[in-house]
């Protein structure tokens, strides 16, 4: 008998629910995994550029504190380097930021600057290295503008640059070299021990050691050597700038109005004086000393830089006339190779103030002394011995000595720009 089968609507539709189950399953997790593989690419691509973000602002916080220590720093030593008022401690503020340097002593004449700038957490330092400034540059005994060196029964143990003549007595003698600007050396006896030359436009009269450079010359000891054009003028060592700022060095320390004279032991320095200054007993000196007046020693004045100038040497400088005499003593700190320059502005004889005298009368035996008036005329006399002269003009008497030291080629001072605070180095320390 044939079987018959009954349609039975109710397991298709059991059936279609099924496969619609299974199919919302499928698509539900392929929208999973759909999710999870765009949220991984996007992940892969936010990180990188959240952290690069990151780098980014802590590399620009970290140069905003590079900078900002370095302004601290440079305006340290701006303020070091002007003589202006610094404490222990120095503190800007930039951008709402602030840096702070630290000053203190390091070492022999010398001052480290640490300034620390922090942005954000994000710190850098640096260190500056602070030392006595390169010094005046001295390189001859005798240094002379174009009014010309003029020398009797003397020697200087050094060399002689002059812009103008040089001229001698018998019995001059230089025991370095002798150079004029195209002018004339006559009747010198040039160099000492096989070395020591002559170098002008005109030389006679006169004996060379060394070699002899001339276009004529005459009665010498040898002929003219005459590959060798005219030497040039040279400047004068110092300049108005360092003067200038000598004389705010001394400001800084007050001013004395009218004469001073020194009748007792007296320490005395920075200061402005602005009359005469009389130095008539014993004078330490702590800084520099301005006189706007003269200046004149008598009774066996001695006159010393304190020992706190260490290895620096001392200024006095002065715009009127200077007269050492009656055995006036000039002394260091007490550390060899240190010096006090006198130096002054004055013209005389030129000017209707000179009545005839020089800018600088010596003498006799002063001492530890480099001696500057280069805008004027510097007399030498009576046993004189220095260290240095320069001058616009210069004459040396019988029996002077100018003994030249090659330390002087570079000779370091304490205050204004030939001396003050230059910076030795620098680094990042953090």
């Amino acid at each position: 008998m044939k079987k018959i089968h009954f349609f039975r609507p109710w397991r298709i539709n059991q059936e279609s629910k099924k496969n619609t189950r299974n199919s919302g399953a499928a698509m539900l997790i392929s929208v999973i995994f759909f999710l999870f593989i765009s949220l991984a690419i996007i992940s892969g691509l936010v990180g990188p550029t959240v952290q690069e973000f990151k780098i980014t602002n802590d590399l620009i916080s970290s140069r905003q504190s590079f900078f900002l220590s370095e302004s601290a720093g440079e305006d340290a030593y701006f303020r070091l380097k002007t003589a202006k008022t610094l404490g222990s401690t120095d503190t800007i503020t930039l951008g709402g930021n602030s840096a702070t340097a630290t000053i203190a002593d390091s070492g022999y004449n010398q001052k480290l600057i640490t300034s620390l700038g922090d942005v954000s957490s994000r710190q850098r330092k640096n260190e500056l290295l602070l030392t006595t400034g390169v010094g005046i540059s001295f390189s001859y005994g005798i240094q002379s503008g174009v009014g010309g060196f003029v020398i009797g029964n003397a020697v200087v143990n050094g060399n002689v640059y002059s812009n103008g003549n040089i001229t001698g007595n018998n019995g001059a003698a230089f025991t370095g070299s002798a150079f004029t600007a195209g002018g004339i050396i006559d009747n010198i006896d040039v160099g000492s021990s096989g070395t020591g030359d002559a170098r002008g436009h005109t030389v006679k009269n006169s004996t060379v050691v060394g070699n002899l450079y001339c276009q004529i010359g005459s009665n010498n000891d040898k002929p003219c050597n005459t590959s060798q054009p005219d030497l040039p003028q040279v400047p004068m060592p110092i300049t108005e700038a360092m003067i200038d700022a000598w004389k705010a060095d001394a400001e800084l320390g007050g001013t004395t109005v009218g004469n001073l004279t020194i009748s007792t032991p007296t320490v005395l320095g920075p200061q402005k004086i602005t009359g005469n200054l009389a130095i008539n007993s014993n004078l330490t000196i702590t800084g520099t000393l301005y006189v706007v007046g003269n200046i004149t020693t008598n009774n066996n004045a001695q006159i010393a830089l304190s020992s706190s100038y260490g290895a620096a040497g001392g200024i006095i400088v002065a715009d009127g006339r200077v007269v050492l005499s009656n055995n006036a003593q000039f002394a260091g700190s007490g550390t060899p190779g240190t010096y006090i320059l006198l130096t002054t502005t004055s013209t005389c004889p030129i000017g209707a103030s000179c009545a005839g005298n020089n800018a600088i009368d010596i003498l006799n035996n002063v001492g530890a002394v480099i001696v500057n008036g280069q805008n004027g005329t510097v007399h030498l006399n009576n046993n004189v011995t220095l260290n240095e002269v320069v001058g616009e003009k210069i004459i040396v008497d019988n029996s002077a000595t100018v003994n030249y030291l090659s330390g002087f080629a570079s000779q370091d001072f304490n205050s204004g720009p030939s001396g003050g605070w230059n910076i030795k180095s620098w680094k990042e320390v953090k």
